[in-house]
This record gives C-alpha cells, sequence and structure tokens, in this order.
C-alpha cells in the first residue's frame, strides 16, 4: 500500500509537507542536551527529492508539540533553545529545504469584535510557552534566525481561521509590522516572504471571505499560500477525529464537496501570480486527521472521487 501512496505523490504532486515528522517534538532532544532525532525525517526526504520532489519544512517554532524544556528556564535560556534549535535544524535541511513555516498559529483563535486593529502583540496565545518565556517578540526573533540560517530559503508565517476576517487583520498586521521594521534597516527583501492560509474548510465556506484574506495579503506584499486544505462534509471533530472513521459518502455529498474544490480552485488561479504553492492535507480519507468528514481527493482505496477531476477542470462541475 505504501508504494501506492508513494506512486500518487510523484505523479500528481511536485511539493510535499511532512505531517508531523519535522515538527519538534519529532526533531528536538527529548530532555536537555540530548540528540536530535533527523533518521525517520530523513529517510522520506531523501527518497522525495530522489524523485524530484521539492520539501516545505513544517514548522520550527509552536506552542504544540514541542518538548516542555524548550520553553523552559529564563528568558535568557529559552531564547538561546529557540535560537539553537532553529540553527541547528536549519543547518541539517539546507539544501534540502526550499521553504520553512517558521512560526505556527501564534495569534488567538478568536479575535474580539473590534479589537482587530489593535496592537497585534496583544492578540496573540499567551498560553505558549514561548509567548510566556518571550512575549511577543519571539516571533520576529525566530523569523531573524531562519533568515541568517538559511538567507536562501523562502520564510511563512502559518495559521488557520484566516478566512475569519478578524484574524486575517491581526496576522497581516503583525507581518507588515515585522517586515517594514526590517526593511527599515536597509533590506530589500521582507523578512516574512508569505502567509500560510491553512485550508481546513467545511461545506459552507464562504469563498469571499477566502478572497478577502487572499487580497489582504497581497495588499502588505507577501506571498500567500494555502497550506493545509482540505474539505469536510460532516463535523471531524472532538470524538470524530482522527484516521480510519471514514465512512461511505452520498453521492449529495460528493457532489457538494466537489462544487467546494472547484470553488477554491477558480479563485486560486485567478491568483497564481500570488499563490505559489497548493498543499493538500493529506492523499486519502481513511488515513486523514479529518477521516470521519472524507476531507480529501481520494476515498480510502486510493480511488479519485469527484473533488479530484473538480480540481483539475473547476470549470466542468455543470453537471454536479
Amino acid at each position: 500500500m505504501m508504494d501506492d501512496y508513494f506512486d500518487l505523490i510523484i505523479k500528481h504532486f511536485n511539493v510535499v509537507t511532512l505531517e508531523n515528522q519535522m515538527k519538534p517534538d519529532h526533531l528536538a532532544p527529548r530532555q536537555r542536551g540530548g540528540e536530535y532525532n533527523f533518521s525517520t525525517a530523513d529517510n522520506m526526504i531523501n527518497e522525495l527529492l530522489l524523485n524530484d520532489i521539492l520539501i516545505h519544512g513544517h514548522t520550527l517554532v509552536w506552542h504544540n508539540q514541542t518538548h516542555s524544556w524548550m520553553t523552559e528556564g529564563t528568558p535568557a535560556q529559552v531564547r538561546d533553545n529557540l535560537v539553537n534549535y532553529i540553527n541547528t535544524v536549519m543547518a541539517h535541511y539546507k539544501g534540502k529545504v526550499f521553504s520553512w513555516d517558521v512560526v505556527n498559529e501564534a495569534v488567538m483563535e478568536r479575535i474580539n469584535p473590534g479589537e482587530q486593529n489593535n496592537s497585534w502583540k496583544t492578540q496573540l496565545r499567551t498560553e505558549s510557552g514561548w509567548y510566556k518565556a518571550l512575549g511577543a517578540d519571539f516571533i520576529e526573533l525566530a523569523f531573524r534566525t531562519a533568515r541568517e540560517a538559511d538567507p536562501d530559503v523562502e520564510l511563512y508565517y502559518n495559521d488557520y481561521h484566516l478566512n475569519n476576517q478578524r484574524k486575517a487583520i491581526v496576522v497581516a498586521n503583525m507581518v507588515k509590522d515585522i517586515n517594514d521594521r526590517y526593511k527599515r534597516e536597509g533590506n530589500e527583501r521582507n523578512l516574512i516572504d508569505g502567509v500560510g492560509m491553512q485550508g481546513h474548510y467545511s461545506l459552507t465556506v464562504n469563498i469571499d471571505d477566502v478572497r478577502n484574506t487572499i487580497q489582504r495579503f497581497v495588499d502588505i506584499g507577501v506571498k500567500v499560500v494555502i497550506s493545509e486544505l482540505d474539505i469536510e462534509t460532516r463535523n471531524a471533530w472532538g470524538t470524530n477525529s482522527g484516521p480510519r472513521k471514514d465512512t461511505p459518502m452520498t453521492q449529495q455529498e460528493q457532489k457538494q464537496q466537489a462544487v467546494v474544490y472547484a470553488q477554491l480552485f477558480k479563485l486560486f488561479k485567478e491568483y497564481s501570480e500570488f499563490i505559489p504553492r497548493i498543499t493538500l492535507w493529506g492523499l486519502d480519507d481513511e488515513n486523514s486527521w479529518k477521516s470521519f468528514g472524507n476531507p480529501c481527493l481520494w476515498d480510502g482505496d486510493l480511488n479519485p472521487k469527484q473533488s479530484f477531476f473538480a480540481v483539475l477542470n473547476p470549470n466542468r462541475t455543470k453537471g454536479l
């Protein structure tokens, strides 16, 4: 079966993001002073590179899936942990990874009405260990460290619910503030090259909201990546989350999902000048993290669904 998955990847994709194997809890030592564990990710990456597949790194700094020791200690110690981790990982993958999610999901999930235009530094996740130790400055520190570690790679901020305009405004303000400060120092390029818009959508996603967010980031002069795209047909959160919970889809679900995929890809094509990459979050319904919602382009037996053909030809969904 793994050969079948790999055949699908090399046939249909040119960039791969490893879902978990490059996150801090997989790469970093389990205890302070221990050894890094690159072997699993290395094996996967080397095989992909042999088949001319590019690698996007996900993710360097996150409040989740990070060993507790990394954010414990004095501010100076935590700062060193962050800098040393980024330098070590990026040095190991230099020349193999063309872009990185440097910081992941640092902004609060919900922004209260009227607060989106306040300082972005007041809209961050205060439960993050990085924030508790270093305050809002950990974000810019992470990007500056990454830029120095490998000047040739693209650097992204990645987050979800960015089709929510209040959250999109906060992220745009943050990215623009950091980039403006970096350029005032005489740098010609952006420090943050782009924003990853996680596309964990349902059948009711408002396409105009997605459009407005893309345009918002284009307006501040950064690239936009659709970083984690899947469209669930049923709510797959809570007890329904996790793989191997997929069920047969009704014809109505198949059609509705295909139409939404087509609408999104029509939009993405309109903005193709600014969207260098679209990453589908999983290949098939059985192994998706939202398996219950059957969110992928292939079913559990790796048969292409109507959504697969809608992505290939988003203008040919009239008969659905």
